[in-house]
């Protein structure tokens, strides 16, 4: 388990796992915008699926933003993984990456409620 942990640490403090986190971010939030910015969303329904999808992506961002509080606050965690302090990538790649999903959870969530209704 502590192996796996340290692949995590490792992870998240590269510089090149940031710069595919922003790579990836970039079209996530340009597919986005175009998604809302389209005609035929300017309806109820499309508000109707859009806040539905709304609801569920920050559903994920708070038990997402909530696990990873309980994982950085952990002592045994802590103690066991980070030797030194964490830094700014470390910080940078989880606010990057939780951005990412979130911004993913959204973008399927809106296909998958279309399909739906």
């Amino acid at each position: 388990m502590l192996a796996f942990y340290e692949f995590i640490w490792n992870l998240f403090s590269s510089q090149m796992f940031l710069a595919v986190g922003v790579s990836a971010g970039v079209p996530l939030t340009i597919i986005l915008i175009v998604i809302f910015a389209r005609k035929k969303n300017h309806d109820e329904r499309g508000w109707k699926i859009i806040g539905k999808a709304s609801i569920a992506s920050f559903s994920y961002f708070m038990v997402m933003a909530n696990v990873i509080a309980k994982i950085t606050g952990n002592d045994f965690f802590a103690a066991k993984l980070f030797i030194g302090k964490l830094n700014y990538l470390f910080y940078a790649n989880t606010i990057q990456w939780l951005y990412d999903t979130v911004i993913l959870v959204e973008i399927i969530s809106i296909q998958v409620i279309k399909k739906i209704e």
